[in-house]
């Protein structure tokens, strides 16, 4: 009887401990939170929005391959799943404070701009929404987040796939397409080779 409860103690140890680490870094590593102290601007050229979306761009690319395996109990795609969330909701913040002058309106006429189609700015609040809504099941349900169906596995992550490369390619340069390109065919040769060394 002891036994069981022993190591439930030690599961919510190690969860803690992760999540301690986990919101440490996330703190650390979110210095793009720093333009959101400025005043509110709307000047959607801002080199600190491109700046701030290049780190949750990075985090995906490193996590996509290990919610794909499967890995979702493992610290690493925890932690890179959940730092590339909060990188990305930064990201949101910091385009809103210095970009649209918090304004939905204004948002949705840039998506419009620059894409073509401003009712693409709710593919984004969805997008943001999904990731939230993964990183929250990988930390709370880690049992049935391993246990889901893989067609639902695939559907978060092409999903997420597809507006990060849509997103690469409608508002980044030519620098964040090259490494978005590198980072998804890095990715990509991990995710293989981990699959090459577990069939072994």
């Amino acid at each position: 009887m002891a036994e069981p409860r022993r190591v439930q103690l030690s599961q919510l140890a190690l969860a803690a401990t992760h999540t301690v680490i986990t919101g440490f870094l996330i703190v650390f590593f979110t210095v793009p939170y720093r333009p959101l102290l400025e005043p509110v601007g709307t000047d959607v050229t801002r080199e600190e929005i491109k700046r701030s979306a290049l780190l949750p761009v990075l985090m995906w690319c490193l996590g996509w391959p290990s919610a794909l395996a499967g890995a979702s109990g493992t610290f690493r795609l925890r932690f890179v799943w959940t730092l590339g969330c909060a990188l990305l909701l930064v990201h949101i913040a910091v385009a809103f404070h210095l970009g649209h002058g918090w304004s939905h309106q204004m948002a949705w006429e840039h998506t419009r701009q620059v894409g073509g189609y401003g009712d693409g700015i709710f593919v984004n609040y969805v997008f943001a929404l999904v990731w939230l809504a993964d990183v929250l099941w990988a930390w709370v349900g880690v049992d049935s987040y391993r246990a889901r169906p893989r067609w639902l596995t695939w559907s978060v992550v092409g999903f997420l796939a597809f507006v990060v490369f849509n997103a690469a390619v409608v508002f980044g340069g030519w620098g964040s397409r090259g490494a978005f390109g590198l980072g998804l065919l890095g990715a990509a040769l991990g995710l293989v080779s981990d699959r090459c060394r577990a069939r072994r």
